[in-house]
């Protein structure tokens, strides 16, 4: 009793700290009923993640997600060249190899708060790879002479798992913004049949994250792309349309409604795009409602 007492005051702190969710995690996983106050010490002061990812052999794959979470860029945080090209490695392992979905999502994630160049195109390589199958998987066969050779069987991950991970990588690259990924992002935005775009990109819930992905690039290009979305899905995909018209209004301040030919005219004059909505914008455009 006078041992789980001082460890449940510390838990209650930790709870405040860091939220009930994740304490709660923690307080009952295996970690902590076997080193209570290692497992605690950790909830209040996390390791360096670099130290974390760093480790050999290898931590465990939570300890390593967790790192991937709380991970900051090196260069633009104190670190050197060569810790960020190390981190950068790392994650681009993770994000497109890796057979835990978990640690998939979590390097996209962290691959998401990154300005390196890089980074953008790790995350189309993760998109291109999300399906986690494996070329060597094989049937194993009897040795039987004159026995046909393994056949290949199909491997990865479950289809909603594949949809979760595209969606992630898809509005990662919006939140990065970079121009180079808007073409991407517009190829699946753009495609509601197969064959159109990228594998995957027939997926509505793909398509749907393309197309917010699109609104956060504050650029002209995002903008031409999202009115070319709205008139290809005008009167046949409402949510789509409505994505699309939402990322419109956030890029350029315009409160036009959803209707293509007003948009088309928009771009046809050359989109000026604004900055990004402060929080008394949103609040304003909240209050008005739909343009």
């Amino acid at each position: 009793m006078l041992r789980v007492l001082p460890i449940a005051g510390v838990v209650g702190t930790c709870v405040a700290l860091t939220g009930c969710a994740s304490t709660l995690d923690t307080v009952t996983s295996r970690t902590f009923r076997s080193s209570p106050f290692d497992t605690t010490v950790k909830m209040v002061r996390p390791e360096d993640p670099l130290v974390v990812l760093r480790a050999n052999p290898p931590r465990s794959g939570d300890d390593r997600a967790k790192a991937m979470l709380r991970l900051q860029e090196p260069l633009t945080n104190g670190g050197s060249q060569a810790d960020q090209d190390e981190m950068i490695d790392t994650l681009a392992r993770a994000a497109t190899s890796d057979p835990s979905p978990v640690l998939r999502l979590s390097a996209i994630e962290a691959l998401a708060r990154f300005q390196d160049q890089r980074a953008a195109g790790v995350l189309m390589l993760a998109y291109q790879n999300a399906h986690g199958r494996s070329e060597d998987a094989t049937v194993p066969t009897a040795r039987v002479p004159g026995a046909r050779p393994p056949l290949a069987v199909p491997t990865g991950f479950a289809p909603d798992t594949v949809t979760t991970i595209r969606c992630r990588v898809v509005e990662s690259l919006g939140r990065g913004g970079r121009p180079e990924t808007i073409a991407f992002l517009a190829s699946i935005a753009g495609s509601s049949a197969p064959g159109q775009g990228p594998e995957g990109s027939e997926d509505r819930d793909v398509r749907l994250a393309a197309v917010r992905g699109l609104g956060q690039c504050r650029h002209p290009e995002a903008v031409t792309a999202l009115a070319q979305v709205m008139t290809a899905e005008h009167g046949k995909d409402a949510a789509v349309v409505g994505r699309a018209h939402d990322g419109l209004v956030n890029l350029t301040g315009q409160r036009i409604p959803a209707d293509p030919a007003r948009w088309n005219q928009v771009v046809q004059a050359g989109a000026t795009v604004v900055p990004e909505p402060n929080v008394v914008d949103r609040a304003v455009n909240w209050v008005l409602g739909p343009p």
